[in-house]
């Protein structure tokens, strides 16, 4: 009888385990999944526009010349401008890659991030100048960072009108360190950058649910002891990871 129990056991346990693998894999197949889908509908975007501009490069062209023609200069300047601005949507694009961010954590957490900058009508600018799969810190971690700077970055660039946040990753040869650089534009770039980590601190009048992001980013770093985040503030917001 206790023999039988204790197959009994045993099979639950064996069944439990199957279960939790196989629920681990339809988890990872879902996301896996929700990439791609995100990824076609940049592509898809990133193509759509290429050939917008290409289609539309001689009528371009065409009304630069007039302006030149009638030596409008005021006009010319501001065409040039809506044009660079169309380039920089192309570019901003293409920089949100799997083959360039190729840490798949960082991948899904800066597309997700992406798409909800562009509810907001805010432009956000990817640059990876590294391998992000030799940083010196754990996924989990530094997702949960990210992510609470980039919310930060989204709600502060909300109310401004020059919607901008721009994300780098490059390796500082001289100090021998890897950064990240959220930056991003604000309204109240005055803010006292002494007081943003402690807790239940906020800018906002309603402090009900905010002043906690970055006094958890503070707990989480000081999980790691390689890890530093300098923040500054001028016309731009900005805060820097230092991974060492």
């Amino acid at each position: 009888m206790q023999k039988l129990k204790y197959l009994i056991y045993i099979a639950i346990l064996t069944y439990l385990i199957i279960s939790i693998k196989e629920l681990i894999k339809m988890r990872k197949a879902k996301n896996r999944i929700e990439q791609l889908e995100i990824s076609n509908r940049r592509l898809q975007k990133n193509y759509d526009s290429i050939r917008s501009f290409k289609h539309d490069f001689n009528n371009i062209m065409q009304s630069m010349g007039g302006y030149i023609a009638l030596k409008d200069m005021d006009g010319l300047e501001k065409m040039y401008k809506s044009i660079v601005k169309e380039c920089q949507e192309i570019n901003d694009v293409q920089g949100i890659n799997e083959n360039v961010i190729n840490n798949p954590a960082l991948y899904n957490l800066i597309n997700h991030k992406y798409e909800e900058a562009l509810k907001h009508g805010i432009r956000m600018k990817v640059e990876v100048l590294i391998n992000l799969k030799k940083l010196k810190v754990n996924d989990l971690d530094l997702c949960r960072v990210l992510g609470i700077l980039i919310d930060n970055a989204i709600e502060a660039s909300r109310e401004c009108e020059d919607k901008f946040i721009s994300i780098k990753f490059l390796h500082d040869k001289i100090n021998n360190r890897d950064l990240i650089i959220v930056e991003n534009s604000c309204k109240n770039c005055l803010i006292d950058i002494n007081k943003i980590y402690e807790k239940g601190f906020s800018s906002k009048r309603e402090k009900i649910n905010h002043g906690l992001g970055l006094w958890k980013v503070r707990q989480i770093l000081r999980k790691n002891k390689n890890i530093q985040i300098y923040t500054a503030r001028d016309k731009l917001f900005k805060q820097q990871l230092e991974i060492y």
